[in-house]
């Protein structure tokens, strides 16, 4: 069975090849020559046009994963940058120590 689902607008967003009929309010059934509807809002039956800013703008996938990298980046960053300051005061107690402890660290 070949299905419509819509957004709460009424707008298709995807188009499902199912095993079997279901019963969804934001499944509606194709026929199999029926043209995609995708982008399209469904009003009483009928599937109408919709202009480009009425559908919603959801971010895509690959914004998505490259959010999530730039995010990764600023932590790695912060961590390399933790890691360098434990560096230095590990290397300044060692100097601290090799010179007799005398050192105010």
């Amino acid at each position: 069975m070949r299905y419509a689902q819509i957004d709460s607008n009424g707008i298709c967003f995807a188009e499902s090849f199912l095993s079997g009929e279901i019963t969804a309010n934001d499944m509606i059934p194709l026929t199999d020559d029926e043209p995609s509807p995708l982008g399209k809002r469904y009003v009483n039956g009928v599937w109408e046009e919709v202009e480009k800013e009425e559908i919603s703008q959801l971010p895509s996938d690959s914004e998505i994963i490259m959010q999530s990298i730039s995010e990764l980046e600023l932590q790695n960053f912060e961590a390399q940058q933790e890691r360098q300051m434990l560096a230095q005061q590990m290397a300044d107690l060692e100097l601290a120590m090799l010179e007799g402890g005398n050192a105010n660290v």
